[in-house]
């Protein structure tokens, strides 16, 4: 009896032991990959600026899409593309890190991240061009602004769409 309770005791403890806590898994995956993390990398830090990206961040661009957008600035324009792709450098670093780490995706699976990252890259590209267009007295503004609308509605609506996921799963 003795030695069954002794076994069971070992067995028990042994789990604890072979477990292997966030820094494990940031020491194994770098020395796999063969590269050196930032020191602030955590999952905790990139699960924060996901949400920071699915509240703050939709919520500078909604002003910027509401308010800003259809005068067509070029300096506006340029603050917010460069938001975008901060912002999106900020996700892709805490994906790679996610993924590297085995402990999931920045935005919980392959498919949501791919398509909220690859909409904030069209966003981006609009806005681009909105930066890049010849001056023109007789522009329609309403034409030149257009597909960028269009390109911050669907990343809105990719955007809402995890935040309510997020949401009914109790992680929000």
């Amino acid at each position: 009896m003795k030695k069954i309770l002794l076994t069971i005791t070992l067995l028990t403890l042994s789990q604890f032991s072979l477990a292997c806590d966030e820094a494990c898994k940031k020491t194994k995956a770098e020395t796999a990959n063969n590269l050196k993390f930032a020191t602030y990398l955590t999952a905790k830090y990139c699960q924060q600026t996901s949400n920071d990206f699915l509240i703050q961040g939709k919520k500078s661009l909604q002003t910027y899409r509401e308010k800003q957008l259809p005068t067509a600035h070029r300096g506006g324009a340029k603050n917010i593309r460069n938001f975008v792709l901060q912002r999106k450098d900020w996700l892709l670093e805490c994906d790679k890190y996610l993924q590297l780490t085995e402990q999931g995706r920045v935005f919980r699976d392959k498919e949501s991240t791919d398509k909220i990252l690859g909409a904030m890259t069209a966003t981006a590209d609009e806005l681009e061009k909105i930066m890049k267009r010849p001056k023109n007295d007789a522009e329609v503004l309403d034409l030149i602004t257009a597909p960028a609308g269009q390109k911050f509605d669907e990343l809105f609506k990719l955007v809402d769409g995890h935040y309510l996921e997020l949401q009914r799963r109790g992680l929000l």
